[in-house]
């Protein structure tokens, strides 16, 4: 009896050798990138070396799904883009490919859309989380001002606030953080933050 408490159960991840992952720390190109296999984890393309990112928290998922949500009620009533979760966006810029947990195209701009986005959303949405926050704020937001992003919606779960900043002129963001906030690119869109975080 005793001999049956030391054996080890086979766990389906160790039968199919999908345990690690595959493409961690490797160095590559944008186009190296498209030619990955999928090997079962979430990389972050850090001055083009793949880092492997930890699953967001329950919470993260809860508040992307929100406002994805809410996104897309707005949009089955205006028809005016597409909304879309966390697809790897290679902006014209050249750097590192980008995960937004949220995008939004334009329908005039959905030609930027083939397997994945090869242009710049007009609307981006990131939920901050402890492992990334430093990157959303800082090198991130730069990125998608410089590139042309109109909007970026940030998330803040531990402080319960949302901030929308505005793209003037690719020079400087426009912070805003009132307790309703309005899209200046999506006419009627908006977002109470205090029922968004209920």
């Amino acid at each position: 009896m005793p001999a049956l408490l030391h054996r080890q159960p086979k766990t389906k991840s160790l039968e199919l050798n999908i345990d690690m992952p595959r493409y961690a720390e490797m160095k590559l190109s944008r186009e190296e990138y498209l030619d990955l296999e999928e090997d079962g984890f979430k990389y972050d393309m850090i001055e083009g070396v793949l880092k492997v990112a930890p699953s967001g928290e329950f919470e993260h998922g809860k508040l992307q799904l929100s406002f994805g949500s809410k996104l897309i009620t707005y949009l089955e009533k205006t028809d005016v883009g597409k909304a879309v979760t966390e697809i790897d966006t290679f902006l014209p810029d050249g750097g590192d490919v980008v995960r937004p947990d949220v995008s939004f195209i334009l329908t005039e701009n959905l030609p930027i859309v083939k397997t994945h986005i090869h242009g710049v959303p007009d609307l981006v949405c990131e939920v901050l989380s402890p492992g990334s926050m430093k990157r959303d704020l800082g090198i991130k937001a730069q990125r998608y001002l410089k590139n042309g992003v109109n909007e970026y919606w940030v998330v803040f779960p531990k402080e319960k606030k949302i901030e929308l900043w505005i793209n003037k002129n690719k020079k400087e963001w426009d912070r805003k953080s009132t307790p309703i906030l309005k899209s200046s690119l999506l006419k009627g869109f908006k977002i109470n933050q205090k029922d968004f975080f209920k």
